[in-house]
Protein backbone atom coordinates (compact mmCIF):
# COMPACT_ATOMS: atom_id res chain seq x y z
CA UNK A 1 0.00 0.00 0.00
CA UNK A 2 1.40 3.39 -0.99
CA UNK A 3 1.72 6.09 1.61
CA UNK A 4 0.45 9.63 1.07
CA UNK A 5 2.34 12.52 2.61
CA UNK A 6 3.50 16.06 1.99
CA UNK A 7 1.46 19.22 1.76
CA UNK A 8 1.22 18.87 -2.00
CA UNK A 9 -0.31 15.42 -1.66
CA UNK A 10 2.23 13.56 -3.77
CA UNK A 11 3.30 9.94 -3.38
CA UNK A 12 6.92 9.17 -2.42
CA UNK A 13 8.23 5.58 -2.34
CA UNK A 14 11.24 6.22 -0.11
CA UNK A 15 12.58 8.31 2.73
CA UNK A 16 15.26 9.66 0.40
CA UNK A 17 12.66 10.99 -2.00
CA UNK A 18 10.77 12.50 0.92
CA UNK A 19 13.89 14.37 2.00
CA UNK A 20 14.56 15.52 -1.56
CA UNK A 21 11.01 16.83 -1.71
CA UNK A 22 11.64 18.76 1.50
CA UNK A 23 14.87 20.21 0.12
CA UNK A 24 13.06 21.37 -2.99
CA UNK A 25 10.25 22.87 -0.90
CA UNK A 26 12.61 25.03 1.17
CA UNK A 27 14.77 25.94 -1.84
CA UNK A 28 17.83 23.74 -1.34
CA UNK A 29 19.72 21.84 -4.01
CA UNK A 30 21.10 19.45 -1.35
CA UNK A 31 21.24 19.01 2.40
CA UNK A 32 23.46 21.86 3.67
CA UNK A 33 24.52 19.85 6.72
CA UNK A 34 25.44 16.50 5.20
CA UNK A 35 28.91 15.08 5.83
CA UNK A 36 30.96 16.38 2.93
CA UNK A 37 34.43 17.84 2.44
CA UNK A 38 34.05 21.57 2.02
CA UNK A 39 36.60 23.77 0.31
CA UNK A 40 34.71 27.03 -0.20
CA UNK A 41 36.32 29.67 2.03
CA UNK A 42 33.00 31.48 2.26
CA UNK A 43 31.69 28.61 4.40
CA UNK A 44 34.30 28.96 7.11
CA UNK A 45 33.15 30.64 10.31
CA UNK A 46 35.42 31.47 13.26
CA UNK A 47 35.01 33.55 16.38
CA UNK A 48 37.65 35.99 15.07
CA UNK A 49 39.22 36.70 11.70
CA UNK A 50 41.90 34.05 12.12
CA UNK A 51 42.60 33.72 8.38
CA UNK A 52 43.98 37.27 8.21
CA UNK A 53 45.92 36.72 11.43
CA UNK A 54 47.51 33.54 10.06
CA UNK A 55 48.26 35.23 6.75
CA UNK A 56 50.19 37.95 8.60
CA UNK A 57 52.20 35.41 10.55
CA UNK A 58 53.11 33.41 7.45
CA UNK A 59 54.24 36.49 5.53
CA UNK A 60 56.39 37.55 8.50
CA UNK A 61 58.48 34.35 8.04
CA UNK A 62 59.66 34.48 11.65
CA UNK A 63 58.03 31.55 13.43
CA UNK A 64 56.13 28.35 12.84
CA UNK A 65 52.36 28.22 13.39
CA UNK A 66 50.43 26.08 15.84
CA UNK A 67 46.64 26.13 15.30
CA UNK A 68 44.85 24.58 18.27
CA UNK A 69 41.39 24.16 19.75
CA UNK A 70 40.02 23.03 23.07
CA UNK A 71 38.53 19.92 21.49
CA UNK A 72 38.12 18.29 18.04
CA UNK A 73 35.52 19.51 15.57
CA UNK A 74 36.16 23.24 15.86
CA UNK A 75 37.32 23.80 12.28
CA UNK A 76 41.11 23.26 12.34
CA UNK A 77 41.20 20.87 9.39
CA UNK A 78 38.96 23.03 7.24
CA UNK A 79 41.01 26.11 8.13
CA UNK A 80 44.23 24.31 7.22
CA UNK A 81 42.80 23.26 3.84
CA UNK A 82 41.62 26.79 3.09
CA UNK A 83 45.01 28.32 3.90
CA UNK A 84 46.86 25.64 1.94
CA UNK A 85 44.68 26.09 -1.16
CA UNK A 86 44.92 29.88 -0.94
CA UNK A 87 48.71 29.88 -0.59
CA UNK A 88 49.08 27.38 -3.42
CA UNK A 89 47.10 29.64 -5.75
CA UNK A 90 48.96 32.79 -4.68
CA UNK A 91 52.32 31.08 -5.17
CA UNK A 92 51.31 29.98 -8.67
CA UNK A 93 50.34 33.56 -9.51
CA UNK A 94 53.86 34.71 -8.64
CA UNK A 95 52.84 37.15 -5.92
CA UNK A 96 56.19 38.36 -4.44
CA UNK A 97 54.70 38.31 -0.92
CA UNK A 98 53.95 34.61 -1.29
CA UNK A 99 57.21 32.97 -2.37
CA UNK A 100 56.19 29.66 -0.85
CA UNK A 101 56.09 26.01 -1.82
CA UNK A 102 53.30 24.50 0.29
CA UNK A 103 52.65 20.79 0.89
CA UNK A 104 50.07 19.26 3.23
CA UNK A 105 50.17 16.03 5.25
CA UNK A 106 46.68 14.88 6.25
CA UNK A 107 47.56 11.31 7.19
CA UNK A 108 47.72 10.63 10.92
CA UNK A 109 49.26 8.09 13.29
CA UNK A 110 52.51 8.05 11.32
CA UNK A 111 55.84 6.79 12.61
CA UNK A 112 59.03 8.72 11.89
CA UNK A 113 59.90 6.81 8.71
CA UNK A 114 56.34 6.98 7.40
CA UNK A 115 56.28 10.74 7.93
CA UNK A 116 59.58 11.07 6.10
CA UNK A 117 58.27 9.05 3.16
CA UNK A 118 55.06 11.09 2.97
CA UNK A 119 56.92 14.43 3.02
CA UNK A 120 59.43 13.17 0.45
CA UNK A 121 56.63 12.07 -1.87
CA UNK A 122 54.81 15.39 -1.47
CA UNK A 123 58.03 17.28 -2.34
CA UNK A 124 58.84 14.97 -5.23
CA UNK A 125 62.05 13.78 -3.57
CA UNK A 126 63.27 10.45 -4.95
CA UNK A 127 64.48 7.92 -2.39
CA UNK A 128 65.22 4.20 -2.38
CA UNK A 129 63.15 1.82 -0.31
CA UNK A 130 66.27 0.41 1.37
CA UNK A 131 67.28 3.85 2.67
CA UNK A 132 67.23 4.52 6.39
CA UNK A 133 64.91 7.12 7.90
CA UNK A 134 67.90 9.36 8.51
CA UNK A 135 68.90 9.21 4.84
CA UNK A 136 65.36 10.09 3.73
CA UNK A 137 65.25 13.14 6.01
CA UNK A 138 68.70 14.17 4.76
CA UNK A 139 67.36 14.12 1.20
CA UNK A 140 64.37 16.21 2.30
CA UNK A 141 66.69 18.78 3.89
CA UNK A 142 68.82 18.93 0.75
CA UNK A 143 65.70 19.42 -1.35
CA UNK A 144 64.45 22.26 0.87
CA UNK A 145 67.83 23.99 0.76
CA UNK A 146 68.31 23.49 -2.98
CA UNK A 147 64.81 24.69 -3.75
CA UNK A 148 65.34 27.84 -1.71
CA UNK A 149 68.69 28.63 -3.32
CA UNK A 150 67.29 28.26 -6.84
CA UNK A 151 63.82 29.78 -6.41
CA UNK A 152 63.95 31.82 -3.16
CA UNK A 153 60.81 29.95 -2.13
CA UNK A 154 60.25 28.86 1.46
CA UNK A 155 58.85 25.36 1.88
CA UNK A 156 55.65 25.27 3.96
CA UNK A 157 54.79 21.94 5.54
CA UNK A 158 51.18 21.70 6.78
CA UNK A 159 50.57 18.79 9.18
CA UNK A 160 47.01 18.15 10.32
CA UNK A 161 46.46 16.66 13.80
CA UNK A 162 50.22 16.51 14.34
CA UNK A 163 49.78 15.15 17.86
CA UNK A 164 48.33 11.86 16.56
CA UNK A 165 51.73 10.92 15.14
CA UNK A 166 54.57 9.15 16.94
CA UNK A 167 56.48 11.37 19.35
CA UNK A 168 59.76 10.79 17.47
CA UNK A 169 58.22 12.57 14.48
CA UNK A 170 58.40 15.87 16.40
CA UNK A 171 62.19 15.65 16.58
CA UNK A 172 62.64 15.15 12.85
CA UNK A 173 60.05 17.80 11.98
CA UNK A 174 61.91 20.24 14.21
CA UNK A 175 65.12 19.56 12.25
CA UNK A 176 63.33 20.56 9.03
CA UNK A 177 61.87 23.65 10.67
CA UNK A 178 65.29 24.68 11.97
CA UNK A 179 66.76 25.03 8.46
CA UNK A 180 67.90 28.56 7.60
CA UNK A 181 69.31 30.48 4.68
CA UNK A 182 72.75 30.12 6.24
CA UNK A 183 72.36 26.33 6.24
CA UNK A 184 71.51 26.44 2.54
CA UNK A 185 74.53 28.62 1.80
CA UNK A 186 76.81 26.30 3.78
CA UNK A 187 75.42 23.31 1.88
CA UNK A 188 76.22 25.01 -1.43
CA UNK A 189 79.73 26.16 -0.46
CA UNK A 190 80.91 23.09 1.44
CA UNK A 191 79.11 20.35 -0.48
CA UNK A 192 79.03 21.77 -3.99
CA UNK A 193 79.18 18.37 -5.69
CA UNK A 194 76.24 17.09 -3.63
CA UNK A 195 74.33 20.30 -4.36
CA UNK A 196 74.86 19.94 -8.12
CA UNK A 197 74.02 16.25 -8.03
CA UNK A 198 70.84 16.83 -6.04
CA UNK A 199 69.78 19.80 -8.16
CA UNK A 200 70.27 17.75 -11.33
CA UNK A 201 68.32 14.75 -9.99
CA UNK A 202 65.54 17.13 -8.92
CA UNK A 203 65.27 18.44 -12.47
CA UNK A 204 67.09 21.77 -12.08
CA UNK A 205 69.41 22.86 -14.87
CA UNK A 206 72.33 24.90 -13.50
CA UNK A 207 74.83 26.62 -15.76
CA UNK A 208 78.34 27.51 -14.62
CA UNK A 209 77.37 31.18 -14.56
CA UNK A 210 74.31 30.43 -12.45
CA UNK A 211 76.40 28.39 -10.02
CA UNK A 212 78.94 31.20 -9.66
CA UNK A 213 76.11 33.67 -9.07
CA UNK A 214 74.69 31.47 -6.32
CA UNK A 215 78.10 31.09 -4.67
CA UNK A 216 78.66 34.83 -4.75
CA UNK A 217 75.33 35.38 -3.03
CA UNK A 218 76.15 32.69 -0.49
CA UNK A 219 79.38 34.47 0.40
CA UNK A 220 77.56 37.74 1.04
CA UNK A 221 78.25 38.71 4.67
CA UNK A 222 74.74 40.15 4.90
CA UNK A 223 73.25 36.69 4.43
CA UNK A 224 70.46 36.45 7.00
CA UNK A 225 69.50 33.70 9.39
CA UNK A 226 66.09 33.49 7.69
CA UNK A 227 63.96 30.34 8.03
CA UNK A 228 63.54 28.43 4.77
CA UNK A 229 61.07 25.83 6.03
CA UNK A 230 57.95 26.85 7.94
CA UNK A 231 55.71 24.40 9.79
CA UNK A 232 51.95 24.90 10.12
CA UNK A 233 50.62 22.38 12.65
CA UNK A 234 47.06 21.75 13.82
CA UNK A 235 45.96 19.88 16.93
CA UNK A 236 44.04 20.09 20.16
CA UNK A 237 45.26 22.00 23.18
CA UNK A 238 46.26 18.65 24.68
CA UNK A 239 48.49 18.02 21.66
CA UNK A 240 50.07 21.45 22.11
CA UNK A 241 50.86 20.72 25.76
CA UNK A 242 52.43 17.43 24.71
CA UNK A 243 54.59 19.27 22.19
CA UNK A 244 55.61 21.80 24.83
CA UNK A 245 56.67 19.03 27.20
CA UNK A 246 58.32 16.79 24.61
CA UNK A 247 59.98 19.23 22.20
CA UNK A 248 60.01 22.62 23.98
CA UNK A 249 62.44 24.15 21.48
CA UNK A 250 59.92 23.59 18.67
CA UNK A 251 56.98 24.79 20.76
CA UNK A 252 58.87 27.97 21.70
CA UNK A 253 59.37 28.78 18.01
CA UNK A 254 55.62 28.64 17.25
CA UNK A 255 52.95 31.31 17.17
CA UNK A 256 49.95 29.61 18.78
CA UNK A 257 46.48 30.51 17.53
CA UNK A 258 43.60 28.91 19.40
CA UNK A 259 40.20 28.54 17.73
CA UNK A 260 37.46 29.52 20.14
CA UNK A 261 33.93 28.19 20.47
CA UNK A 262 31.31 29.94 18.36
CA UNK A 263 28.96 32.30 20.15
CA UNK A 264 25.26 32.64 19.32
CA UNK A 265 25.88 35.23 16.60
CA UNK A 266 28.49 33.07 14.92
CA UNK A 267 26.31 29.95 15.16
CA UNK A 268 23.58 31.83 13.30
CA UNK A 269 26.17 32.79 10.67
CA UNK A 270 27.36 29.16 10.46
CA UNK A 271 23.80 28.04 9.72
CA UNK A 272 23.09 30.92 7.36
CA UNK A 273 26.17 30.42 5.20
CA UNK A 274 25.33 26.76 4.67
CA UNK A 275 21.72 27.53 3.86
CA UNK A 276 22.76 30.06 1.21
CA UNK A 277 25.35 27.57 -0.11
CA UNK A 278 22.75 24.83 -0.53
CA UNK A 279 20.43 27.34 -2.20
CA UNK A 280 23.08 28.37 -4.72
CA UNK A 281 23.24 31.91 -3.30
CA UNK A 282 26.47 31.85 -1.30
CA UNK A 283 27.97 34.58 -3.46
CA UNK A 284 25.28 37.00 -2.28
CA UNK A 285 25.58 36.15 1.42
CA UNK A 286 25.80 39.28 3.61
CA UNK A 287 26.83 38.47 7.17
CA UNK A 288 25.05 41.61 8.38
CA UNK A 289 21.75 40.83 6.66
CA UNK A 290 20.65 37.25 5.96
CA UNK A 291 17.71 34.92 6.53
CA UNK A 292 17.84 31.46 8.13
CA UNK A 293 14.56 29.97 6.88
CA UNK A 294 13.48 27.21 7.52
CA UNK A 295 15.15 27.67 10.92
CA UNK A 296 13.22 29.75 13.40
CA UNK A 297 15.21 32.42 15.22
CA UNK A 298 14.62 30.99 18.69
CA UNK A 299 16.22 27.70 17.59
CA UNK A 300 19.66 29.32 17.43
CA UNK A 301 20.21 29.89 21.19
CA UNK A 302 19.22 26.28 21.90
CA UNK A 303 21.49 25.04 19.11
CA UNK A 304 24.38 27.09 20.47
CA UNK A 305 23.96 25.75 23.98
CA UNK A 306 23.46 22.14 22.93
CA UNK A 307 26.49 22.13 20.59
CA UNK A 308 28.67 24.10 23.04
CA UNK A 309 29.75 26.28 20.12
CA UNK A 310 31.59 23.40 18.38
CA UNK A 311 31.23 23.51 14.59
CA UNK A 312 31.10 19.76 14.03
CA UNK A 313 28.42 19.36 16.69
CA UNK A 314 26.40 22.24 15.23
CA UNK A 315 26.44 20.50 11.86
CA UNK A 316 25.41 17.15 13.36
CA UNK A 317 22.48 18.68 15.25
CA UNK A 318 21.36 20.64 12.20
CA UNK A 319 21.60 17.53 10.04
CA UNK A 320 19.35 15.59 12.41
CA UNK A 321 16.92 18.49 12.72
CA UNK A 322 16.57 18.54 8.92
CA UNK A 323 15.54 14.88 8.98
CA UNK A 324 12.90 15.60 11.64
CA UNK A 325 11.57 18.60 9.70
CA UNK A 326 11.44 16.54 6.49
CA UNK A 327 9.40 13.90 8.34
CA UNK A 328 7.03 16.60 9.61
CA UNK A 329 6.69 17.94 6.08
CA UNK A 330 5.94 14.43 4.83
CA UNK A 331 3.07 14.20 7.31
CA UNK A 332 1.67 17.59 6.37
CA UNK A 333 2.91 19.45 9.45
CA UNK A 334 5.03 22.60 9.86
CA UNK A 335 8.19 22.42 7.74
CA UNK A 336 10.17 24.81 9.93
CA UNK A 337 13.05 23.82 12.23
CA UNK A 338 12.00 24.99 15.68
CA UNK A 339 13.63 25.16 19.07
CA UNK A 340 11.41 22.22 20.09
CA UNK A 341 13.01 20.08 17.38
CA UNK A 342 16.54 21.00 18.53
CA UNK A 343 15.61 20.36 22.18
CA UNK A 344 14.20 16.91 21.34
CA UNK A 345 17.41 15.68 19.68
CA UNK A 346 19.66 13.27 21.60
CA UNK A 347 23.09 14.38 22.83
CA UNK A 348 25.64 14.89 20.07
CA UNK A 349 27.70 11.82 20.96
CA UNK A 350 24.64 9.64 20.27
CA UNK A 351 23.86 11.14 16.89
CA UNK A 352 24.50 9.10 13.76
CA UNK A 353 25.92 11.12 10.88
Amino acid sequence: MEEKFGVVGKFYPSVAEARNAYYAHVGWKWNPFSKVRLSDPELFVASTDVILEIDDYIKAKERHLLITSEEPGMGKTMLLELIYNDLTNLAKQGDPEYLFRPIVVTQSKLFVRQMGEVIAQKLGVKYKSRMSSEDIYTLIKQDIMTHFLLTNQITLIFIDDFGDNDSEVFIKIKELGDLTQKDANTFLLNEESDFKKFASSAGYQISKDKLNELKECALNPESRDQMICMLILTGTRTHALGLKAGVPHLYDRCWEIELERLNEKKVREFVGRRLYWASGKLGSFDENNFEIYPFEEDAIPVLTEKAHGVGRDIRLLCNQSVFVAASNFREGRNEKITREIIESLPPVEKLVD
